[in-house]
């Protein structure tokens, strides 16, 4: 996926997220994350939001608001519309800024625009599914974004969100059962070495300790310990499924 995709991507899953969460009352509880309701669900995703929508007008880490300092407004409707200013922010300023632009992240191997496009698209596909399973209207993450997603979360997200000396060399082979003649060959699949101070993941075909097959989209949301929608089959030591939400702290 290129800048142009990400941002695309982002715009559909905020509109999607927004539409679940106008569909009821934001007191729902959010069957997805345990302890949060609907409420809480947007007021972090008005957050994170705001914060790189900051990021993208220029501002730096000092700046960088904290959770405890943005909240939705009381009132269902006052809410929603607070969320789609926020976003709609976002999403303006990821329209303007070419890719290469400079922009502070918490990545150090990348400050720029095009990071954070890609990092909002997968964050806000997590949470638009979160929203819609208040509503018992999940659908899946569309194909090439769950296969960045997960290439994201084993090479960039690891580098903060890995739980260090708790792998010791278990070997997990993802085989996404999606067409590969749309996706390309070996896209949708990778082998992984859980090593101790972090993952070493390739996109190839391996025997592992454990083997994990379904469509890319169940297998995203697995690892960051949703529900997925359909069946996901295990092969293997299944303790490692385990593991790696051990392993894996978003």
């Amino acid at each position: 996926m290129d800048h142009a995709d990400h941002v695309a991507a982002t715009a559909r899953e905020i509109d999607d997220l927004l539409a679940a969460l106008a569909a009821g009352p934001l007191s729902a509880p959010v069957p997805t994350c345990p302890g949060w309701t609907a409420a809480d669900l947007a007021g972090h995703v008005g957050w994170f939001s705001t914060r790189w929508r900051d990021h993208l007008r220029g501002g730096d880490y000092e700046d960088a608001v904290r959770p405890a300092d943005v909240a939705a407004p009381a009132g269902d409707e006052a809410a929603i519309a607070w969320l789609r200013q926020l976003t709609g922010d976002l999403l303006a300023e990821l329209r303007a800024a070419p890719p290469d632009a400079r922009v502070w992240t918490w990545y150090p191997p990348d400050q720029t625009a095009g990071f954070v496009a890609r990092r909002c698209s997968h964050e806000l596909a997590i949470h638009r599914y979160d929203a819609q399973s208040v509503r018992r209207t999940c659908a899946p993450i569309a194909p090439e974004l769950a296969i960045d997603g997960i290439d994201e979360m084993l090479d960039v997200l690891s580098l903060f969100a890995y739980a260090k000396n708790v792998g010791t060399g278990q070997t997990v082979h993802l085989h996404g059962t999606d067409d590969p003649s749309v996706l390309g060959a070996g896209a949708a699949e990778w082998f992984i070495r859980l090593e101790p101070e972090r993952p070493v993941a390739t996109h190839e075909h391996a025997k592992g300790d454990l083997a994990l097959r379904a469509g890319v989209s169940d297998l995203e949301l697995l690892l960051y310990g949703r529900p997925p929608l359909g069946e996901v089959q295990r092969f293997g030591d299944e303790s490692l499924v385990d593991l790696l939400h051990q392993t894996f702290k978003f």
